[in-house]
């Protein structure tokens, strides 16, 4: 008896992660595994730690250790940097402490480095005009509302926002940095974070959105760029849903999607409306405290895994370079079934 049902809970188990597995897949455009492994072979990923080149420069000859930064750093240093503030950063005691807890907790950053190798490996597979930023790291100050900066070919990373949800500092700034926010100021978010920001070297999109479908498309393309470069990636990292929130989303897809169809919502411009669906909050109103906030960016995100599951043939390139969210729409056959 006791076999009977060891292997029925092994029977369960295998078609359980198979389930999972399967379904992740789907999300996927197809993938040949040994050209992303040859890429990821020839493009190695160092990451330049900013913070940690300029700390180490004396200050009584801060000039000339700046002259033989700009090499590596010229992005930050440009043709005439200001001593006197540099100066006065160094010195700051906050600034001082956020760089002891940044070194604490990323003296060694090779597994992100090889994170960003893996990534970037898959991207330049999907998207082959693609192209790797270089990756500096640096300590903000705590600027909460720029924790990654993509600029042209530069990807900056501000350590002192990833140092943990219940870091002291964080805690201080009260209801500047509200308990919803903090808790994905944690390493295991960086890649994603990344990945969302560098998403718009390749959506084409129109300039302005003219309704609410615009928005949803818009984010849940960044949010599917970003499950692309990281396959294994746990949902909640990408949409920052507790697991609670993520398990309210994926059962009330159903009724959410219905709201928005018979309130007229879709296709409506109303200002208001898009703010309570798109973007970080802690819960969306129209659905109560329980419900996750960003439900606009989750749902756009289903129609573009929609579209990759019944567009297999299709390069995954024309999703993202579709500026039509109707048409993204309909091709998705989007579908979500009452649960």
């Amino acid at each position: 008896m006791k076999r009977i049902i060891l292997f029925t809970w092994l029977i369960i188990g295998y078609f359980g992660l198979n389930g999972c597995k399967h379904k992740k897949e789907v999300h996927q455009p197809k993938t040949n595994l040994q050209e992303v492994k040859k890429l990821e072979k020839e493009n190695p990923v160092r990451i330049y730690r900013y913070e940690q080149a300029l700390s180490k420069l004396p200050q009584d000859s801060l000039a000339e250790g700046l002259k033989k930064m700009r090499n590596d750093y010229d992005f930050f240093i440009g043709d005439n940097p200001s001593v006197t503030d540099l100066k006065a950063y160094l010195n700051d005691p906050v600034i001082k402490n956020l760089y002891k807890d940044v070194q604490e907790k990323y003296a060694d950053i090779s597994d992100l480095e090889k994170g960003f190798q893996q990534a970037f490996a898959r991207l330049q597979y999907h998207f082959p005009n693609f192209k790797a930023p270089r990756i500096y790291t640096i300590v903000s100050g705590m600027d909460f509302e720029s924790p990654i900066i993509y600029v042209d070919t530069v990807l900056i990373i501000a350590l002192d926002m990833y140092l943990g949800a219940d870091y002291h500092y964080y805690k201080q700034m009260g209801e500047y940095l509200p308990n919803f926010v903090r808790r994905h100021l944690s390493k295991e978010y960086i890649l994603s974070d990344c990945m969302k920001a560098l998403s718009y070297q390749v959506i084409h999109s129109n300039n302005a959105s003219a309704n609410l479908l615009d928005d949803m498309i818009l984010e849940g393309k960044r949010w599917m760029f970003s499950e692309i470069a990281l396959p294994d990636a746990p949902d909640s990292l990408i949409c920052l849903y507790t697991a609670d929130q993520l398990r309210w989303a994926e059962i009330n897809e159903y009724d959410v999607w219905s709201f928005l169809i018979q309130k007229n919502y879709l296709y409506g411009n109303d200002n208001l409306v898009a703010r309570k669906l798109i973007g970080e909050t802690p819960y969306t109103a129209y659905f109560g405290n329980s419900s996750p906030g960003n439900l606009g960016s989750w749902l756009g995100w289903q129609i573009c895994r929609s579209w990759i599951a019944h567009n297999p043939q299709t390069p995954v390139t024309a999703l993202f370079e579709e500026k039509v969210p109707q048409k993204i729409l309909k091709e998705s056959q989007y579908k979500p079934v009452k649960k």
